[in-house]
């Protein structure tokens, strides 16, 4: 006898008189104008076609995905928080720190844990089809809203709400400090970066990204856009004085290939990867019937 339940089947989908209908959203910043994401200010996207909602339905969240959300090395940046002023998100909050900006919001458990994965996919398994909200029948043309961290301060790009690109300069091996503490800490200010002798940035929206040990690759994010040519001709052509980071008025000094800069190792593969941000979520909208 066909019960109408298989058990490789999501209970969630048990119900085939449900109309099922799937909404993606996907915000990006690549371009240097979108602060969406690096300054956790609001968005409003269009749809593609508007999204018609015939009969009383449930929204439930199926997948959220990020790509260079900041990494989870304090309590505020463990989790997402989500609002969607088109859904009606009827969250009641209790919070100790009276935190209002989870009032009307989601909140998506933030699996970024590993330095590793910047410049990389981050899927955040816990909001496997986990209900959100209902909604009444209405015709949708656009979505607007937030994605903060739990604090209400930014979730991609570090916390300086005018960094708008994440950069890692990899194949680090060694630096040469003028200070006695040896490791970078979050938001750190980087006053200057040059590269043999030419300024590359300066400013005050450039910050240490993640808590660095010596002689790793270095995180970092600012709102000047650069790009790895910035970093070519680190070698044997321009032996001058390699690639210096200003910190806290002490310079951090990355030898490389017949620079002047006292030191072991060369670094003579060092590469600058510039990063945008960006998240992508997938909502299943079933009616009611």
């Amino acid at each position: 006898m066909n019960s109408g339940f298989d058990m490789y089947q999501n209970s969630g989908y048990v119900n085939t008189r449900n109309r099922k209908k799937t909404l993606i959203l996907d915000i990006d910043d690549s371009a240097a104008s979108d602060k969406h994401l690096g300054a956790g200010i609001e968005f409003n996207i269009p749809l593609h076609e508007p999204l018609i909602i015939d009969k009383h339905s449930e929204i439930y969240l199926d997948n959220f995905i990020t790509y260079n959300s900041n990494i989870t090395n304090n309590i505020d940046s463990a989790v997402f928080v989500l609002k969607i002023n088109e859904f009606n998100m009827n969250s009641s909050v209790a919070s100790s720190k009276q935190n209002q900006n989870i009032v009307g919001s989601i909140i998506i458990p933030n699996e970024h844990g590993n330095i590793d994965n910047f410049h990389n996919v981050v899927i955040h398994k816990g909001k496997k089809f986990n209900y959100v909200c209902d909604i009444n029948p209405q015709t949708i043309h656009s979505l607007s809203g937030k994605i903060t961290n739990i604090g209400g301060d930014p979730a991609f790009h570090g916390e300086n709400p005018d960094a708008t690109f994440t950069y890692t300069l990899v194949n680090v091996h060694s630096w040469i400090w003028t200070r006695a503490h040896k490791s970078l800490e979050p938001n750190e200010l980087i006053t200057q970066l040059s590269v043999n002798g030419v300024s590359k940035l300066t400013g005050n929206n450039t910050n240490i990204l993640v808590h660095t040990q010596l002689h790793a690759d270095i995180h970092f994010t600012s709102d000047i856009e650069l790009t790895d040519s910035d970093f070519l001709g680190c070698g044997p052509t321009n032996p001058d004085v390699g690639i210096v980071f200003t910190i806290g008025g002490e310079e951090l000094k990355i030898k490389t290939i017949g620079s002047t800069i006292t030191g072991d190792n060369d670094n003579d593969q060092v590469q600058l990867i510039k990063g945008f941000g960006r998240f992508t979520s997938e909502f299943s909208i079933i009616s009611r019937e």
